[in-house]
């Protein structure tokens, strides 16, 4: 038990760092249009995928009709939330669209009480309660849902995000029933080809241009797949194993964190005082989800 605890702090920590320079790579590629920074961060992804289970020759097969379904909605819901997520990033700071995007452990909630019956721990409330402080702090010193004029333009953006943070809670419950007895490699591997069959899709008939777009671009393209997807996914997806779905969706929340701080290094985007205070409660949060939001 206490290896795995460690895993699972460990496999949290690697989560949050990973996702947290997906912003940073996003605001590299201005000039890609967001549903084709979603379908080459999710179609490299599957590929390399696909690729290394071809090498290694493992068994992605058979699989249940019920698995094939839920890996397929499991797929969508992804897709769906990157395409709004970075959308949202066109339009509004990244400190409001991580946020926002974020509120995802609130729908969990919802969805794991209505759908799955399942019973929230006293203390994961509180680090709910914690989170939501936490994020009304930031969302409130990054100014764009609480000024006196509001900005239309943020606020699009604003509203965006809250879409990709219920697609992405979708995501989180369906992959918690799916990984009790499917291993993270047959899941991710399964879950990220649907997703990227979704977009690429969607793609097409969008008519965006896919291919004309600077090396530049293309690097930080490849960087998005590898390192946010990849690695951050796909670490929080191995812990939905050991953390009930509320509490993985909480400890997503680190993005928060690493995304200020990398915004600060990258954008000069300051933090501020508030934004301080919020990140303290939703570090505390994360650690109450480590200790008691266990399966």
């Amino acid at each position: 038990m206490v290896l795995n605890k460690n895993k699972i702090v460990l496999a949290s920590l690697i989560g949050i760092i990973g996702v947290s320079f997906a912003s940073i790579f996003i605001k590299e590629c201005a000039n890609v249009p967001s549903i084709v920074l979603s379908m080459y961060r999710l179609d490299i992804a599957a590929f390399i995928l696909l690729l290394m289970n071809f090498i290694n020759k493992n068994k992605l097969f058979p699989l249940s009709r019920k698995e094939l379904l839920l890996g397929f909605a499991s797929g969508v819901f992804l897709a769906l939330h990157f395409y709004f997520w970075i959308a949202s990033l066109k339009y509004t700071s990244i400190a409001s669209s991580v946020v926002l995007v974020s509120t995802n452990p609130f729908f969990v909630v919802v969805l794991s009480l209505i759908l799955m019956k399942e019973k929230i721990s006293p203390k994961v409330v509180i680090a709910l309660i914690a989170s939501f402080v936490g994020t009304v702090i930031i969302t409130a010193s990054d100014g764009n849902l609480l000024s006196e004029k509001i900005d239309k333009t943020a606020l699009f953006g604003d509203i965006l995000a809250i879409i990709g943070a219920f697609s992405v809670s979708f995501y989180f419950i369906i992959g918690s029933k799916l990984r009790k007895n499917m291993d993270t490699n047959r899941y991710v591997t399964l879950v990220y080809t649907f997703a990227a069959i979704f977009i690429t899709i969607l793609a097409i008939f969008a008519n965006e241009d896919i291919i004309h777009y600077s090396s530049r671009d293309f690097s930080f393209i490849f960087l998005l797949a590898i390192v946010p997807q990849l690695i951050g996914h796909t670490a929080f997806n191995w812990a939905l194993k050991y953390l009930k779905a509320t509490a993985v969706a909480i400890t997503t929340l680190g993005e928060i964190i690493g995304s200020t701080m990398l915004a600060y290094i990258f954008f000069q985007q300051t933090i501020n005082l508030w934004q301080f205070i919020g990140i303290l409660f939703i570090m505390s949060a994360i650690v109450i989800s480590f200790r008691y939001g266990k399966v």
